[in-house]
């Protein structure tokens, strides 16, 4: 039998049309699941891939993040114990042991506790202890808690002539004709982790626990729940403390001043001059300088200006917004930590101008070592403890 073109015609397009139904039945529908996952893992990937560029186009931005989250470590560093810092403390804490008497009227220690200020959160415990002195050992004691780390700092101190005709013998005191005081102080260390803060507390309970008491018998340490912060500033009767606003920081901070100025000696790896303002902390003026450089901070109402030049010529501006609604005074921090007797020191100086027409007060945390940073107003006045033309206060 001869199949006619029409009907050869017919098979073929059947057979097309049977292996279309085989194909979309058993071969397209089942991988359209496998399609659709691939085609969201393309997606999943394209964000990814979207968010890594955006990563790669900012990396400048995060380099420039993350320097200056170290040098905010390491600024820390000097004021908060940390890992690196314990052994620090640990000889702190020994050595006024050494200089607190053989006995003690009380003694009360705090644990850690958790402190926030601004974006910055640290620990802190207090130490609280009474003990009978002669004026020597006072002068001592006094001298070193003076001179003792930024990371401890003294909230309260009492001393009260002792009359008791016995009380040399009493507390063990070898010199029983010098004036004997009885001497209250109380301190807050500092400590930028819980760990390290508990290391010190612990470690210095045990010092204390060495002690004898009034009876002779292990001096007894009580717990104290509370942190004495120590709040210096609000305690003087200076011209600075009587103008300040309501809202601006009792003791001027690291973490909290509005502009800060770093200075210190030429050895020193890195920058050893820095300057900026908390109103924009990613712009800063950087130098490695072994010259003398000037410096003038220009305050207006709306807005800021930091100038810099030195020596070598080089020169810099930085230009800010200041806050709006502002009801305080603006804060200005200053550390200075020059040795003078490193001969790459001799020449580093800081000549600091301030123009001030924010109409606010401007009040000015000086810590400086060496002597090297002088401040002056607009006509190059030198200002030693207030400037009524700028509205600064030291």
């Amino acid at each position: 039998m001869t199949l006619t073109k029409k009907e050869k015609t017919m098979l073929i397009l059947l057979a097309v049309v049977v292996y279309v139904f085989v194909f979309v039945k058993f071969v397209l529908m089942s991988s359209i699941p496998g399609i659709k996952e691939v085609k969201n893992r393309i997606q999943t990937a394209q964000v990814q891939l979207d968010a890594l560029e955006k990563d790669y186009r900012n990396i400048n931005a995060y380099k420039k993040q993350i320097e200056e989250y170290r040098i905010i470590d390491d600024r820390l560093g000097e004021y908060l114990v940390d890992s690196a810092g314990y052994a620090d403390s640990v000889e702190f804490v020994e050595e006024l042991s050494r200089l607190m008497g053989a006995k003690l009227k009380s003694v009360s220690l705090g644990n850690p506790a958790e402190l926030v200020e601004g974006n910055s959160t640290y620990y802190a415990f207090s130490v609280n202890f009474r003990t009978v002195l002669t004026e020597d050992g006072l002068n001592e004691l006094l001298k070193f808690v003076e001179g003792g780390s930024r990371k401890i700092t003294v909230s309260n101190l009492n001393i009260t002539p002792v009359s008791h005709e016995n009380a040399a013998e009493e507390y063990g005191i070898k010199k029983t004709n010098d004036q004997l005081f009885d001497v209250g102080i109380g301190l807050t260390i500092y400590s930028i982790n819980k760990d390290a803060a508990d290391s010190i507390a612990y470690f210095t309970r045990a010092a204390f626990e060495r002690f004898l008491g009034d009876d002779d018998s292990p001096v007894f340490v009580e717990n104290k729940d509370e942190v004495d912060i120590s709040r210096p500033a609000e305690n003087r009767q200076s011209s600075a403390a009587n103008t300040r606003n309501t809202g601006t920081p009792a003791e001027i901070t690291l973490m909290n001043a509005d502009f800060k100025i770093f200075h210190t000696g030429y050895l020193l790896a890195g920058y050893n001059f820095e300057a900026y303002s908390e109103f924009n902390r990613s712009e800063r003026i950087r130098y490695h300088v072994g010259v003398p450089v000037d410096v003038t901070l220009i305050l207006g109402k709306t807005q800021y200006t930091i100038e810099y030049s030195d020596a070598d010529g080089y020169t810099e501006t930085l230009t800010g917004n200041m806050p709006e609604q502002v009801n305080r005074d603006y804060t200005l921090y200053i550390q200075s930590d020059i040795a003078a007797d490193v001969k790459e020191n001799e020449n580093l100086w800081v000549n600091l101008r301030i123009r001030n027409d924010s109409g606010r007060n401007l009040v000015v945390k000086l810590e400086q070592k060496g002597d090297r940073v002088k401040l002056m107003d607009r006509n190059g006045n030198a200002i030693e403890r207030r400037s009524d033309r700028e509205k600064v206060y030291i």
